[in-house]
């Protein structure tokens, strides 16, 4: 996933794509913050520009809360290209298929077994908004 994304930053340094360059060393500068030669497992990698993208995320729910729409719309742009290296998230109704058959391999049955569901779903799907799951599975067990 690495290789890609370098691929990427060199094929927008030639087509002088300056938004997507600009955004692609973001990227990396968060993935070499980790890991200085960038050798990490993609699970990781996904990690890092998934919580990137739920920063961006965060950022144009600011932006609009206090009118600055041309900052949201520019940020929106940047979630688009981080988007592009995430996997595919998962549907509603795939999820709770998930979450129904982390719950019967785990043999939860109350909240106190949350924690087992909860980290068996993220390893499973990973990149996906863990309040979404918490809500989800809180749903499931109660």
């Amino acid at each position: 996933m690495f290789k890609k994304l370098n691929d990427d930053l060199q094929k927008s340094m030639k087509e002088k794509n300056a938004e997507r360059l600009s955004v692609l060393r973001m990227v990396k500068s968060k993935i070499l913050l980790v890991n200085a030669r960038g050798e990490l497992p993609d699970e990781e990698i996904i990690k890092i520009i998934s919580k990137y993208g739920k920063s961006l995320k965060e950022a144009i729910e600011e932006a609009i809360k206090v009118g600055r729409n041309e900052a949201a719309e520019e940020t929106a742009k940047e979630l688009l290209i981080v988007e592009e290296y995430l996997p595919k998230a998962l549907s509603e109704e795939e999820l709770k298929t998930l979450i129904k058959q982390v719950i019967a391999d785990t043999g939860a049955a109350s909240a106190k077994d949350m924690g087992k569901v909860m980290k068996e779903v993220l390893q499973k799907a990973p990149g996906i908004d863990g309040k979404v799951v918490n809500a989800m599975v809180k749903k499931f067990l109660s």
